[in-house]
């Protein structure tokens, strides 16, 4: 009878912290749930006043901006390969400092007149 009723109990103190944990994950849910709809509404509203094909060139504008972010992330690492394969990380890295600097310059001047 004890056993019984100790094996009872243990599937009741389980059950118990089976129902906290669905209950922080519904906690969760709900959080992540309110930040959607309010950016959701925040682009609704932003769509209204700009119109759509505004936003989406805007929306396309910043996917461009991150990739090229992502690939800048990315030369700043050197890779771990070969020296045939840093080698040719240096050069790469070196040709878009260059590009860069040019597009620095070419921008200076713009303001300077």
């Amino acid at each position: 009878m004890e056993n019984k009723f100790q094996k009872k109990k243990q599937e009741c103190e389980e059950t118990k912290e089976e129902l906290q944990a669905v209950q922080q994950d519904k906690k969760e849910l709900s959080k992540e749930k309110d930040i959607l709809q309010d950016l959701a509404g925040r682009y609704h509203r932003i769509v209204r006043v700009l119109g759509n094909d505004m936003v989406e060139d805007i929306v396309q504008r910043d996917i461009q901006n991150q990739k090229i972010l992502e690939e800048q992330r990315r030369m700043e690492q050197m890779p771990q390969g070969s020296i045939k394969e840093r080698m040719a990380w240096a050069e790469e890295k070196r040709r878009m400092e260059i590009q860069q600097r040019k597009k620095n310059r070419t921008k200076n001047r713009g303001m300077e007149l």
